[in-house]
């Protein structure tokens, strides 16, 4: 046999026995690092294949939520040993190190030994023959030992909270070393449950697919916060395919983006404007508390995300609910004083979903939140402008930045376009078991910080217009 055809055998064989899941795992942390695709999306594109069974896919989702949430040490300890610099590996290689390193340092199930194998493996298909020294070199000197943490402590901390250091300090400014220390264990934490809530509208059918069969193995509980809120545990598993959501009965939600919605205090016939709706959960909720008898405007700039949010509407019908492709931060002047509730739930840092977006930690530092302060403060001028006298305006984000958060609502109040607006005093308003998660930095207003509640960081302010 000619060494050619030894060595496609040979590699026919490897791929035989390459592991579906890793070749998944590694795809998704490529697509995450390198392209700038968020894991959940690239997940649901990449866990349909029909090669990969319920365990598969479990195992999949654990190493690609661990490497993310990781990633800063493991870069750290891959720097370590490799003579070359992280950033200038070939991207194949550096998401198969990464998915490597974490199955030799974080997971409780992979020997050393498959890591560094199974590792060589995937480097031999997806980056080739000459790339697997320099890979097998790397795995298996940190086998060896693992790479202690830099004596710097502020630099020690941050790595061991999952966090690179630029954020770990922004966290550390905001709000102190310990609650940084804190936020960094809980943005690690794989969330235990799924938080839904049921469509207003048809309560009976969701209280009986509570009690049916399909329901009885996710365990169903009723949330202590806010109103309407259930729990399941999905023990990884597909929440979408119960015939419960695909019949429209519930729908997933987090519990701090359902109290945002109510604390917009809709009622029936009020006219409604959402700023940033897509892809619509706020949108649909409004809409059905108030049983669809209220009208409802809902725009995105994205022409892609205002088509799936006009078919999100149309199939749970939505009739009452007008979506437009239009940038918030330029909404028409015929819409001046127009709307007797308005919600600006803007585009932000996300720092409150770190356990369910772990590659954000990796995107965001100063500068990524410095560009976000002028647009989000434009959508919040114009949502004002679109307020009707005696009107309510909402401001709405998922992170924990202070500059995005309070600052923003200070700012405004203290603008030409802020003048006539008051600030809401939520506290009374806040259910029981968060009635502490009031903000120090601008009282009245809400800022849901993890890890003393069990959901996402969210702040909430709300201000309201005055007659005159």
């Amino acid at each position: 046999m000619s060494q050619r055809r030894r060595q496609t055998k040979a590699h026919s064989s490897i791929q035989e026995r390459q592991d579906p899941a890793r070749l998944a795992a590694v795809a998704i942390i490529r697509d995450v690092t390198e392209e700038g695709v968020f894991s959940n999306e690239s997940a649901a594109t990449h866990l349909v294949s029909h090669e990969l069974d319920a365990r598969d896919r479990a195992f999949v989702t654990a190493m690609v939520w661990g490497t993310l949430c990781e990633q800063p040490y493991i870069d750290y300890a891959i720097s370590s040993v490799s003579k070359r610099p992280v950033s200038s590996l070939d991207a194949w290689v550096r998401a198969i190190l990464r998915l490597g390193v974490w199955q030799l340092f974080f997971s409780f199930h992979v020997p050393p030994r498959a890591a560094c194998d199974e590792s060589v493996r995937l480097t031999r298909i997806l980056a080739g023959e000459r790339a697997t020294g320099f890979v097998n070199g790397v795995m298996r000197s940190l086998a060896r030992e693992k790479p202690v943490l830099p004596e710097d402590e502020n630099t020690a901390d941050a790595l061991a909270s999952g966090l690179p250091e630029e954020l770990y300090r922004l966290l550390m400014t905001w709000y102190g070393k310990e609650q940084a220390k804190l936020l960094g264990t809980w943005s690690k934490s794989s969330p235990t449950s799924l938080s839904i809530r049921p469509d207003m509208r048809r309560p009976d059918h969701f209280k009986k697919w509570m009690t049916g069969e399909e329901a009885a193995s996710w365990y169903p509980q009723c949330l202590l916060w806010p109103d309407n809120a259930y729990a399941l545990i999905s023990a990884g598993r597909d929440v979408t395919q119960l015939s419960g959501y695909l019949n429209g009965l519930f729908s997933l939600q987090s519990q701090s983006a359902m109290l945002a919605a109510q604390f917009l205090g809709v009622q029936i016939n009020d006219r409604v404007l959402d700023c940033c709706a897509a892809p619509g959960g706020k949108t649909r909720y409004i809409a059905e508390i108030t049983n669809d008898e209220t009208m409802i405007t809902a725009c995105d700039i994205s022409p892609d995300r205002t088509d799936k949010l006009r078919s999100v509407m149309k199939q749970h019908g939505h009739i009452n609910v007008t979506c437009h492709c239009l940038d918030a931060s330029k909404l028409p002047s015929s819409w001046d004083y127009s709307y007797d509730r308005v919600l600006c739930d803007v585009p932000c840092s996300g720092l409150g979903l770190l356990p369910k977006r772990p590659e954000i930690r990796s995107r965001v530092t100063s500068d990524t939140i410095e560009r976000l302060l002028p647009l989000q403060q434009e959508i919040l001028k114009n949502g004002a402008k679109a307020t009707a006298r005696g009107g309510t305006l909402l401001y709405s984000t998922c992170t924990l930045s202070p500059p995005e958060n309070e600052t923003q609502i200070m700012t405004f109040l203290n603008s030409p376009e802020g003048e006539g607006f008051i600030l809401d005093d939520l506290t009374s308003e806040l259910p029981l078991p968060v009635q502490n998660m009031v903000s120090t930095r601008l009282p009245g207003s809400v800022l849901l910080m993890p890890p003393g509640m069990d959901s996402d960081g969210f702040f909430i302010a709300r201000l309201r217009r005055l007659h005159a």
